[in-house]
């Protein structure tokens, strides 16, 4: 859970660097928020023949939609800051975007250990 709030409280800062604990917070909690959104906007947002949401679930729908719309920005911020606690430029992360393995395997790889042209070691 210190991940995910490490993601917000430093969700406009592009510069410094992540832990990988800090990214797979983030990353596994907002999953959780989303699939149980999902889950319920596919079995209570819907009407009795399943063949269209209700008001219900197109409110769910709408804000799981306004949710991830919140998570840009931080999320791309640590995205960068995860790339340069692996000695990366911040910008290479725009190639994952592309290739969405290179960001796993970069979430994947332990941080520099000690400081590196990007900060001090998030370790401490």
């Amino acid at each position: 859970m210190g991940g995910f709030v490490a993601g917000f409280r430093r969700y406009t800062e592009f510069t410094g660097r992540s832990r990988r604990r800090d990214y797979w917070g983030f990353v596994l909690v907002n999953a959780l928020i989303f699939a149980v959104g999902a889950t319920l906007a596919l079995t209570v947002g819907r009407d009795a023949d399943a063949s269209t949401y209700t008001t219900l679930g197109w409110a769910i729908v709408i804000a799981l939609s306004f949710y991830g719309l919140v998570l840009l920005v931080p999320g791309i911020a640590l995205q960068f800051r995860r790339y340069q606690d692996i000695g990366w430029n911040g910008a290479w992360s725009l190639l994952g975007w592309i290739v969405p393995l290179l960001t796993f395997v970069v979430a994947c790889i332990p941080g520099n250990q000690g400081p590196n042209r990007f900060g001090p070691d998030p370790k401490g």
